[in-house]
């Protein structure tokens, strides 16, 4: 695979591609169901609170974002999640897809975007630690959320010149 990786918009057509790799990504966590409907939602009826971009390089989907801003609140982005296949994990992937998710919220005159994120290293590794370089800052944890052990944490990035 030396092909040049895509940004493209997800639709119904490349759905099932990107439900197979999220499943291979989250399929044996507690966390799979709800990325799948958000998932189907962004393909199938894309709006402002939810779409998805996918990556494609020879052809072949690599990674996915769902993103979109929060219903009722002026210039509030979020990303619901991001998954990249695991022969294409540090490659950038998943990098490409948040910056380009984060570009698209910000020419949408969005002021920040939110991620309400599962710490939960042992079902998600390395979740948190990809959000911080691209200038996400937690603002906010409630601890014992999905269950003991496990908080939800928001973490935030400002688009301080979204303006």
């Amino acid at each position: 695979m030396n092909g040049r990786r895509t940004i493209v918009e997800l639709d119904q057509e490349r759905l099932r591609s990107a439900s197979q790799l999220l499943m291979r990504t989250l399929g044996l966590t507690s966390y799979a169901g709800g990325a799948l409907e958000s998932l189907e939602l962004a393909a199938r009826t894309p709006g402002a609170e939810t779409r998805a971009l996918g990556c494609v390089r020879d052809d072949v989907l690599d990674g996915v974002i769902v993103f979109g801003t929060f219903a009722g609140a002026d210039g509030a982005g979020r990303i619901h999640f991001v998954v990249v296949s695991d022969a294409s994990r540090r490659a950038g992937v998943g990098r490409s897809l948040a910056e380009a998710a984060i570009e698209r919220l910000r020419g949408e005159r969005a002021r920040f975007v939110l991620v309400e994120l599962p710490d939960d290293a042992h079902a998600l590794p390395g979740a948190g630690a990809f959000f911080g370089p691209l200038g996400f800052r937690e603002e906010s944890r409630v601890e014992n959320f999905f269950r003991h052990g496990v908080a939800l944490s928001f973490v935030r990035r400002d688009l301080a010149d979204a303006g």
